[in-house]
């Protein structure tokens, strides 16, 4: 993916990563965790980890990943790209395993009936298909059944993993 992405760093084994978003409102510290789901039925996910993202937020003297946030910073592409990016390198340096995400579903998403998350990422594996699915393989989630990734449909998860 030729995209425009930010420089980001890998905070802890493989599992944290951190970057600065800078936009209209300002600099906005971002992350992506990875962390471990529990054993799928179907082998080929597994093992599986979850890519969860969102703003980093001080609470209570302790620093934590806000992924229900809508930071409105004005550079949502390139923020997209440095998630995939990120999802890429982790996949790369992890061939065996299997990478799951969806979006958080908030009011805006509820109210509109679809994740509004989910179609951001799924626009841009749909946008980048082409480059995409010669090094890596999707799968597409409705309740819980995973079919290979179609073009153009709408999930509510999205696993991925190198081939």
């Amino acid at each position: 993916m030729n995209k425009d992405t930010y420089p980001f760093l890998n905070l802890e084994g493989d599992f944290i990563y951190a970057f600065v978003s800078e936009g209209i409102r300002g600099k906005i510290l971002k992350a992506v965790l990875i962390s471990p789901l529990p054993y799928h039925p179907e082998k080929h996910f597994n093992p599986l980890f979850n890519l969860g993202f969102g703003d980093v937020v001080r609470d209570d003297e302790e620093w934590t990943l806000d992924d229900s946030v809508r930071s409105g910073n004005g550079d949502m592409p390139k923020v997209i790209a440095t998630v995939a990016r990120i999802a890429m390198e982790f996949l790369r340096k992890h061939p065996d395993c299997a990478l799951s995400f969806q979006g958080y579903i908030d009011q805006k998403s509820v109210l509109h009936g679809k994740n509004h998350r989910n179609v951001l990422y799924q626009r841009g594996i749909n946008s980048n298909w082409a480059e995409l699915s010669v090094e890596f393989t999707f799968w597409g989630g409705k309740a819980g059944n995973f079919e290979k990734y179609v073009v153009g449909n709408q999930y509510d998860q999205i696993l991925v993993k190198i081939k």
